[in-house]
């Protein structure tokens, strides 16, 4: 990963007696680890992980991914942090193997794309963390079709998109700060998110249908990393998204841990993009 994305794999106070995060004491005028630094705490991490199979355990997956997350904090005046709503790359990282590889050639990569390469073939000439990735999310993207294509479940557009943005729009309407222009405006904008949304999709849709529109919505907020969509509608996204996410997941159980990673691996190749 680049500089900035290595620094998720951090370090953890609160680890319990099946990992031990050892380092030495730093002089007062660091205020930041060395890219060396948090790479010996990933490996500690990991070999965690490995200690008792070569599968980590879901406890040592849990304390691999809060080492991956707490460096967020030493890099948070640099980068704002990520909205995980739509994933998180750290557990990406750690779920499918790739913390330790390099980020790929970002070079190689835009070169590519700029000769009309796909983005698949792209990454596939940049190597590393980032060819990896995408070779997932294909497979991934295989499987939850498969799982949901299978699927007989029907999910109500009212209750999942309309409901989610007439909440919102009693919000504004009771706003005591807004003036009435503005919160016309903000109405407006919230009916042409909605149009986008649906689609001219009315009364039930597949979870096939429910998953496209999550990823669109993901695409549209960048997975969580820097998005052209203004700070106040970013909640109504974030809303529409969580609901959609709970229906599919409540019509398909079975496909919640596959769109969980696909969802990772897609805000850790926004990450690598962003390098």
């Amino acid at each position: 990963m680049c500089e900035s994305h290595a620094k998720q794999l951090g370090r953890s106070r609160d680890h319990g007696p099946e990992a031990r995060v050892l380092t030495a004491p730093e002089p007062e005028q660091r205020s930041k680890p060395s890219k060396r630094e948090d790479r010996t705490q990933i490996q500690e991490v990991v070999a965690v992980a490995k200690a008792n199979g070569s599968v980590p355990s879901e406890a040592a997956r849990s304390i691999a991914v809060k080492k991956v997350g707490r460096v967020v904090t030493d890099s948070a005046v640099r980068a704002p942090a990520r909205d995980l709503t739509y994933g998180n790359s750290a557990k990406a990282m750690v779920d499918e193997a790739i913390w330790n590889m390099a980020p790929g050639d970002q070079q190689a990569y835009r070169s590519a794309l700029q000769q009309g390469k796909s983005a698949r073939e792209a990454a596939e000439d940049a190597g590393g963390q980032l060819a990896v990735i995408h070779r997932k999310i294909g497979e991934y993207t295989v499987k939850l079709e498969a799982v949901l294509s299978e699927s007989k479940a029907r999910i109500h557009v009212g209750e999942v998109i309309d409901k989610p943005l007439d909440q919102r729009v009693l919000e504004i309407i009771s706003d005591g700060v807004m003036s009435d222009l503005e919160k016309d405006s903000a109405i407006q904008q919230l009916g042409t998110i909605q149009e986008w949304v649906k689609q001219g999709l009315q009364g039930e849709i597949t979870a096939m249908q429910a998953n496209g529109i999550m990823m669109a919505i993901g695409d549209r907020m960048n997975w969580g990393g820097t998005t052209s969509v203004q700070e106040e509608f970013k909640p109504v996204y974030r809303a529409l998204y969580v609901s959609l996410k709970a229906a599919t997941h409540a019509a398909v159980p079975e496909a919640q841990e596959l769109h969980d990673r696909l969802t990772n691996l897609y805000a850790a190749k926004a990450e690598l993009e962003s390098c």
